[in-house]
């Protein structure tokens, strides 16, 4: 989640009374309930280049477990909308997708060279921490996406320009007869972002992980989990066309050292995703 620099996060969505909607919609099962029907491999065995591991599920609006704030629900791709007498357009990144309405992209390992979540990553953490990267899940359908549009976000006492973005909301679901790491394997999330503010989205502590992610309770339901709603304000010192592109991978913190007595993590697949506002001109 980020903070400062013009990017709102979770705390300014709440604060706009951003819910999309009803308490009625978030009932507790959407949490802890099945994936998707294409359910995981029916034999274990070695992780097929073909394989899906990310399941675009989306629901309504429904609690994450991380803040008071709901996620924003279903899949919106783009607004159109006028401020200050000119014409604007958010929308999810493509990346290379056919049609007008993408999903997110799963990844094995991070490669996007904009975005550089290895380097960023090790120049922040490297003298702490060793990264090994496992090259993806050996399992099916991990990652269900549940949440996946942008949004604008009204004027109020407490954020008085309008904003924009999108929300991403994920539950990992391991298949653990493929070896997948379970829910109590102490996950994380670590994200890196191309936008406003430090690239690794860490809020500054002492650690590399992201911090609304991880084993969490919904109502009863214990899942592991991500949520991120950046925002960014129209109109200030970025001009009309911003953009946020951003790499998560799920993460094991091993609790083990290595022969360099640094702190081992095991980083699994990830998700790019993302979204721009461009001014529409006739």
């Amino acid at each position: 989640m980020l903070r400062g620099g013009g990017v709102l996060g979770l705390s300014a969505l709440a604060s706009a009374g951003l819910a999309a909607a009803p308490a009625s919609a978030t009932a507790p099962a959407s949490a802890a309930g099945p994936a998707s029907a294409a359910g995981p491999a029916s034999a274990a065995g070695p992780r097929s280049k073909s394989a899906v591991h990310l399941v675009p599920n989306y629901r309504p609006s429904q609690p994450q477990g991380w803040y008071q704030v709901p996620t924003i629900g279903g899949h919106v791709a783009k607004k159109d909308f006028a401020h200050n007498g000119k014409s604007y357009r958010i929308g999810l990144l493509s990346f290379d997708q056919p049609g007008d309405s993408p999903h997110p992209v799963y990844l094995d390992v991070p490669s996007d060279p904009d975005i550089a979540f290895k380097q960023h990553l090790s120049e922040a953490f490297d003298e702490h921490y060793s990264f090994r990267y496992m090259g993806g899940f050996r399992g099916r359908n991990e990652f269900d996406v549940q949440s996946y549009s942008v949004a604008l976000m009204k004027p109020s006492e407490q954020s008085p320009d309008l904003a924009c973005g999108a929300d991403m909301y994920v539950v990992y679901r391991p298949d653990r007869r493929r070896g997948d790491p379970g829910p109590y394997d102490n996950l994380q999330w670590i994200q890196v972002v191309k936008s406003l503010g430090p690239p690794l989205d860490n809020l500054w502590r002492a650690n590399p992980f992201y911090a609304y992610g991880g084993l969490t309770s919904i109502n009863g339901h214990s899942l592991v989990n991500y949520y991120d709603a950046p925002m960014l304000g129209v109109g200030g010192p970025m001009g009309a066309n911003i953009q946020f592109k951003a790499e998560v991978f799920l993460v094991q913190d091993t609790g083990r050292k290595d022969s360099a007595g640094k702190g081992v993590i095991n980083v699994f697949g990830g998700i790019k995703w993302g979204w721009r506002l461009e001014e529409v001109t006739a």
